[in-house]
């Protein structure tokens, strides 16, 4: 089943009540689930995977990485740096050993990590929570940049719509500012678009 023109075309529609309750990341997914083959929900799985802090662990990133899906192994990868940095940064911190809570990756540029440690060394939690959200949608956005009516389409959809979840839970405003962002970005792609 490749309904992707057609999932992707109701995106705006499945988020629109936004306003009057609370962002619900379930509430989205399932309707485009329930439109996927099983290998596409097989794919939207290991993102939901990827969301929970208890599976981030060597074997999870081995998976992604090996996966046949171009924006899991992409965006996985530039998750697993980030985390890196991160931990290397609150080791440092502490004067901790830091390679015991680091993934092993392969050896291989990351070009974000500059903008990674200056979002590290905001000192304000709540900013520095919102600067590195940001960086994964914007990652999203990047790994998706060209594809519009596919299977990354909507698994960038889902990365956004799940960053807007834990916003509209920790920052009410932060959160509706967020989804109007992806409902914009959603419209965009059908700009200039004809069927």
């Amino acid at each position: 089943m490749d309904n992707y023109v057609y999932i992707v075309a109701g995106l705006p529609d499945l988020t629109a009540n936004f306003g009057s309750s609370q962002f619900s990341y379930t509430d989205v997914r399932e309707p485009i689930a329930e439109l996927l083959s099983d290998t596409d929900c097989q794919l939207v799985a290991l993102l939901d995977e990827g969301f929970d802090e208890a599976a981030l662990n060597a074997d999870f990133y081995s998976r992604a990485a090996a996966s046949r899906n171009r924006f899991i192994r992409e965006y996985f990868d530039f998750d697993a740096r980030m985390r890196n940095l991160q931990a290397e940064y609150v080791a440092r911190a502490a004067n901790l050993q830091a390679d015991k809570y680091l993934v092993e990756l392969p050896e291989a540029e990351f070009d974000d990590e500059k903008r990674v440690l200056e979002v590290l060394a905001n000192a304000d939690f709540l900013q520095r929570e919102q600067q590195a959200d940001m960086l994964k949608w914007k990652k999203a956005s990047e790994i998706a940049q060209m594809d519009y009516f596919n299977m990354n389409a909507i698994l960038a959809f889902l990365v956004k719509a799940h960053i807007v979840q834990r916003w509209a839970r920790l920052d009410r405003a932060a959160g509706e500012a967020m989804f109007r962002k992806l409902l914009g970005e959603v419209r965009g792609t059908f700009k200039g678009v004809s069927a």
